[in-house]
């Protein structure tokens, strides 16, 4: 299992790179106020997604997580009394008030859920590998070729980068059914014992994560303008970028974290935890060095319009960064029967995130504060509840900042020798810490080493 997570952080990493790229191209296109506008578009799709349906995905986690198991019957209904009425109706407004363009949002919305169930019911599977190339890879580099495509042929539009959106769906969709292979057995349908509670309980919380993660760019985009939807665009690209060391965690290790849990098996849970932190603190390590020790290289990269908010890039990814190493709490808490605290901490952070968007109004990229607090209240918050919960922290605290001796030092040498303008050095300081944060965990008795000789099974 550990060797998987470590291929999949990998796997998200390209497909983060790609993101960037794909970023990089839209804005050096039609600017950053092309690219707000594009984002306030696929925000809205996401927003549905989350706010109505996501809850499908969890479920499979949780229900298919035991072999040879199906519920087949449960999303029959699902799709046909309540995804597609809802749609079919959304549709129909939008007809009537005149915004026909916008029922391609409708259709990347069904696609979107589409691919995020069959993603999901092969990880619960034990097809990770299909789940992940299809899902992180495939789809962003029919985007990057489709977009080098549409510049090339001089036809690139708001309107056709959302149909090459709708595209790029159907290709996953169709690498899903020709990688999955055939099943050998027929699996038990389970779908009457899929409780309506626990879906209510999961939606309510992807309801809150839309709120927090589609809502703001929407919230930008009509109180400041595309430019500023951009800006804050561009660093909640940076925020996936950054999320690659987590996100595959959740992708991963749900399934394992459920039989686990059900199995009664805590102290294996607390290992996979420890295990998680160790092998997202490698990615963040770099990660650090490059966001936090040369902004301004980065920005650049991005948009040479973005330069002036280097202070906020570099708060916002302090942030973002230490938040993503506190390991899967949400993942451990929806998978462990603590889906209500789940929710509550998401909820607190919501609610302050709102009052801190309202004191900085008056600021241009108010939200982008709001966000900051939100990431550290909610982080922190259900850390120390996992660590409550598992009765020990699965990694000491001494530990937990020996990990960032090596990336401070880099950053501190880049700043004091005035390097942080320079690609070469940002490329070799990345590498030199992620090399020695490698080095010093296969050499520890309890690192890499032997979690990858010691799997869960």
């Amino acid at each position: 299992m550990n060797g998987i997570f470590l291929i999949s952080v990998i796997l998200k990493g390209i497909g983060a790179v790609l993101e960037v790229l794909l970023q990089i191209l839209i804005t050096r296109s039609i600017g950053v106020d092309g690219f707000g506008t594009y984002s306030a578009w696929i925000n809205a799709a996401d927003i549905i997604f989350w706010v109505l349906f996501s809850a499908l995905t969890k479920c499979n986690t949780f229900y298919l997580s035991v072999p040879n198991t199906s519920i087949s019957e449960f999303k029959k209904k699902y799709y046909s009394r309540y995804v597609l009425p809802v749609l079919i109706g959304l549709g129909l407004v939008m007809v009537f008030t005149g915004k026909t363009s916008y029922c391609i949002v409708l259709l990347i919305t069904l696609l979107e859920l589409s691919v995020l169930d069959q993603s999901s019911t092969l990880l619960a599977q034990n097809k990770q590998m299909v789940s992940l190339t299809g899902e992180y890879i495939f789809g962003r580099v029919v985007l990057v070729v489709g977009l080098l495509g549409l510049q090339a042929a001089g036809h690139l539009t708001q309107i056709s980068l959302m149909v090459l959106y709708v595209i790029q769906y159907i290709g996953i969709i169709v690498v899903f059914a020709l990688m999955s292979p055939l099943r050998k057995q027929r699996a038990a349908d389970i779908s009457d014992t899929v409780s309506l509670k626990k879906w209510r309980t999961y939606q309510r919380a992807d309801l809150i994560q839309a709120m927090i993660g589609q809502m703001p760019v929407l919230l930008q985009f009509f109180f400041s303008g595309a430019f500023e939807a951009g800006v804050v665009s561009v660093v909640l690209t940076v925020k996936k970028l950054i999320n690659f060391i987590s996100g595959p965690s959740a992708k991963v290790f749900l399934p394992e974290f459920s039989r686990l849990y059900q199995s009664g098996r805590q102290d294996e849970i607390r290992s996979c935890f420890a295990s998680i932190m160790r092998i997202q603190m490698l990615f963040a390590g770099p990660l650090a060095v490059v966001l936090l020790g040369y902004p301004h290289v980065i920005l650049r990269i991005l948009a040479e319009e973005l330069v002036p908010y280097t202070s906020l890039f570099v708060m916002c990814s302090m942030v973002f960064l230490i938040v993503a190493t506190f390991g899967p709490c949400s993942g451990v808490l929806q998978m462990t029967g603590n889906e209500k605290k789940d929710n509550m901490f998401r909820e607190i952070a919501l609610a302050v995130m709102f009052v801190v968007m309202w004191l900085f109004r008056k600021d241009s990229l108010f939200v982008l504060y709001g966000l900051c607090i939100q990431a550290f209240l909610e982080g922190a918050g259900k850390f120390y509840y996992v660590c409550r919960w598992m009765k020990k922290a699965p990694v000491k605290l001494t530990t937990y900042l020996s990990w960032w001796i090596c990336p401070v030092i880099v950053i501190a040498v880049t700043y004091w020798r005035h390097w942080e303008d320079s690609f070469i050095w940002m490329m070799i300081s990345a590498v030199i810490v992620f090399g020695v944060g490698m080095v010093s965990e296969l050499k520890k008795e309890g690192g890499l080493r032997d979690m990858f000789r010691n799997k869960t099974e």
